[in-house]
């Protein structure tokens, strides 16, 4: 018998049970049996999430994949982490920067241990920042500029940076430590990617348990930050509709889900037996303009267009009330953010900007992803809008992946581009360096390249005072605002749903969007 079987069939019949009737939409993931023993868990004491879009790894070098990272979130810790916009210790107690920003010193805590008992040690932090730099893909991207790590002894390191880079510590948020021995032992030709691919080798709050059925989490009884109310296990379903999701929900099949669809959202509001609850994170709506070639190359082009967009019916209309007009061009959520002005619907004015651009009969095409309906309306919206002040627009819908291969050459980046945005963490300065730096080729989605704002924020990079760098990330938001890079639309929040009963809340996290499994509640401990 295929050793994945064979460890379901060794499991307690009440537990085959259990999974089985959870699994009956289990996640359709190329993995195997986790290896670790599941803990026996009761209904009463498990969380059932239902969660869109398919897991192809739970290895951490994939925590910029979201469905990835939800689930990792909870069985792996960070250095650092996030409370809300604040960045704090997580697995290091005390942490600074060197004056020229070029390393920084850590202090781990010395009661950590990994899941299978193994002490964590300043080798664990070291092995897992060289494993990212070898492999270069995925969150390697994040520490850019990593040079070396110096360990003083188990719980004292020093990372050594190639250049100054303030946005080094905050990115470690993202960063899971691995258990460098039991990698190692399993690194095979592929530096362990295909074995943590289903494997655990981390120290959260969770355990990485069955996966026959779906993907299961159990609650890891020596974790060194023990909080009272955790489910004892947290099983995860593939649910790709907002209806299904509703309907499993209303079942009772389902605990908690995100991702509705607002009008699923609102059906399920006058339902007594959930709660929906709008979660605000950093997602933002807008329209990117091709700054560097084209009509939209020219600003007063860009200022008018942005004055034509119903930005008040958008909201009402498309996204039901759930947001709120964007003011900048970084999402409200986040520090660091210049008060800037509301942009306003003005024809007349657009009108009169593009006469002053010699902009007559003018010809624009925009491209978005069709698989979100919500953007084909807001797409649809924009259309209408520009038609009034006699603009056409050409809507082309585009794959996300060949949208990404875009931004390799400016000159082939849309004229137009309506995206979905969010911080992958709450820090204005990663967005601002890789969004608008010139030499950000693959990231910048604008082709935006400005001297002023390059050397503002190349000082930010080496500014380890954090108020004097947040001053001149508010300085760089006036100059993309004044330049009129982009239509900032709309933050908008996400509506996600739970069983009254189940959970005892649900909380946002700005690193595991909406929500951190380990933060979960059981509404009944």
């Amino acid at each position: 018998m295929h050793a994945f079987f064979s460890a379901f069939s060794a499991l307690s019949g009440s537990r085959r049970q259990f999974l089985a009737t959870v699994g009956g939409a289990a996640l359709a993931v190329a993995i195997g049996f986790g290896g670790s023993a599941a803990i026996a868990a009761d209904r009463e004491h498990t969380i059932i999430v239902g969660l869109g879009g398919q897991i192809n790894t739970l290895d951490p070098l994939r925590a910029d994949y979201n469905q990835t990272n939800t689930i990792i979130s909870a069985v792996y810790d960070t250095l650092v982490t996030y409370d809300d916009t604040k960045l704090v210790g997580s697995l290091a107690t005390e942490y600074a920067y060197a004056d020229d920003a070029k390393s920084i010193t850590f202090t781990l805590r010395p009661d950590v241990k990994f899941h299978d008992g193994t002490a964590l040690t300043a080798k664990d932090v070291a092995y897992t920042l060289e494993r990212l730099k070898r492999l270069g893909t995925g969150v390697a991207s994040l520490i850019d500029g990593y040079d070396s790590t110096t360990i003083t002894d188990d719980t004292h390191l020093t990372i050594n940076l190639s250049k100054p880079n303030t946005l080094f510590l905050p990115s470690l948020s993202k960063v899971y430590i691995l258990n460098s021995a039991l990698v190692e032992a399993n690194k095979g030709a592929d530096d362990g990617q295909g074995w943590l691919q289903a494997h655990d080798a981390g120290s959260g709050a969770y355990v990485l348990g069955d996966q026959s059925q779906a993907v299961v989490i159990d609650l890891f009884p020596g974790y060194w930050a023990v909080e009272a109310g955790r489910p004892e296990s947290i099983v995860f379903r593939r649910i790709d509709e907002s209806s299904t999701r509703r309907d499993e929900l209303r079942a009772g099949n389902i605990d908690v889900a995100f991702g509705f669809a607002d009008r699923d959202a609102a059906a399920m509001a006058t339902d007594p037996a959930l709660k929906v609850v709008p979660i605000n994170t950093s997602y933002q709506t807008e329209v990117l303009f091709n700054t560097k070639v084209g009509p939209t190359a020219d600003p007063k082009v860009r200022k008018a267009l942005r004055m034509v967009y119903d930005y008040a019916g958008g909201l009402r209309g498309i996204r039901g009330g759930n947001g709120k007009i964007a003011n900048g061009p970084l999402p409200a959520r986040l520090d660091c953010r210049p008060e800037l002005p509301e942009v306003k619907r003005d024809l007349d004015a657009a009108k009169a900007m593009l006469a002053e651009a010699g902009a007559a009969n003018l010809k624009l095409k925009m491209n978005f992803q069709p698989v979100f309906e919500l953007q084909k309306q807001e797409a649809t919206l924009f259309q209408s809008n520009l038609r009034e002040i006699g603009v056409e627009l050409e809507l082309e819908p585009i794959a996300f992946p060949n949208y990404l291969a875009s931004l390799k050459d400016p000159n082939s980046i849309p004229q137009m581009m309506l995206l979905e945005d969010f911080a992958q963490f709450p820090e204005a300065g990663i967005m601002l360096v890789k969004g608008y730096k010139s030499d950000a080729i693959g990231t910048n989605r604008t082709g935006y390249a400005n001297p002023e704002v390059d050397k503002l924020l190349d000082t930010a990079l080496a500014t380890a005072d954090e108020a004097k760098r947040c001053d001149i990330y508010k300085q760089v938001q006036t100059i993309l605002d004044n330049d009129s890079v982009m239509v900032d639309m709309y933050g908008v929040y996400k509506p996600a749903a739970y069983r009254v009963g189940t959970l005892a809340d649900l909380k946002a996290s700005m690193l595991a969007t909406p929500a951190e499994p380990a933060d979960f509640r059981l509404a009944k401990p």
